[in-house]
C-alpha cells in the first residue's frame, strides 16, 4: 500500500518529467526565429536638387538597435552610418512614409514636407512623382518597402520621361549587397539564435 506522501511525490516527478519531455520535444522541433532584415535604395529630389540625407540627424544610432524590446519608430526603418542611399528595414509593414516620418519629414499623395517645415505641394505645373524600379507609380508614400526596392521621389515640373531617363539612374542599386553583408546595427537580423535563447523559447522562459 502506497502512502499518500509517496503518491504525491510520484505525481510531482511525473509532472516534472512530462514537462521536461514536452520541452525537449519543442526544443528539437522549434523552427528557427526569422528576423525581418533587408534593404532598399532611394533618392529624393526637390525642384531639380537632390536632397542630402547624409547628416547625422538623419542617422539611427547603432546602440539604439535593441533586440529585447518590441521595435517601434526609427528602429523599424532607418538610415545608418551617414549613408543616405541605403534604407534598413527591420520590421514588417513598413512604408516609405514611415521612413520619411522617422527622418522628421512628412509626405502625402501630392505634397512633401521637409524637416525644416518647407512644404512642396502640387500646383502651377509642379507635381510629386514616384518612380519605382524605373516605372511611374502612384501613390508610393504609403507603399510597403520591399527588399531591393529602388525608389525615386521627385517634386518639380520635369516630365515623367525625363525623370525615368535622367533622374532615376541616380538612385543607388546596391541594396542586395547589404542583405548579405554585416550590419553593425542588425537588430538581431544578422545574429543567429543562441542555444540559450532557443532553450528559453522551448520552455517559455
Amino acid at each position: 500500500m502506497f502512502s499518500k506522501k509517496s503518491i504525491l511525490f510520484a505525481s510531482a516527478v511525473g509532472v516534472v518529467a512530462g514537462a521536461l519531455g514536452f520541452g525537449l520535444v519543442r526544443f528539437a522541433l522549434l523552427p528557427p526565429v526569422e528576423h525581418v532584415h533587408f534593404h532598399a535604395n532611394w533618392a529624393v529630389w526637390l525642384n531639380g536638387e537632390r536632397v542630402d540625407f547624409s547628416a547625422d540627424r538623419y542617422m539611427e544610432e547603432v546602440s539604439a538597435c535593441a533586440t529585447d524590446v518590441e521595435m517601434t519608430g526609427p528602429a523599424r526603418v532607418h538610415l545608418h552610418e551617414n549613408n543616405p542611399d541605403v534604407v534598413h528595414v527591420h520590421d514588417d509593414g513598413v512604408t516609405w512614409g514611415h521612413l520619411l516620418q522617422n527622418l522628421g519629414w512628412a509626405i502625402g499623395p501630392d505634397w512633401i514636407l521637409t524637416d525644416q517645415f518647407q512644404l512642396f505641394k502640387a500646383g502651377d505645373g509642379a507635381h510629386l512623382t514616384f518612380i519605382m524600379g524605373g516605372m511611374n507609380v502612384f501613390p508610393a508614400y504609403d507603399r510597403l518597402i520591399r527588399p531591393g526596392d529602388r525608389l525615386l521621389i521627385s517634386f518639380g515640373s520635369e516630365p515623367v520621361e525625363e525623370l525615368i531617363g535622367d533622374r532615376f539612374p541616380t538612385v543607388a542599386n546596391n541594396a542586395p549587397e547589404y542583405d548579405v553583408s554585416f550590419d553593425p546595427a542588425g537588430c538581431s537580423g544578422q545574429a543567429p539564435e543562441t542555444l540559450g535563447e532557443r532553450f528559453r523559447r522551448a520552455f517559455w522562459m
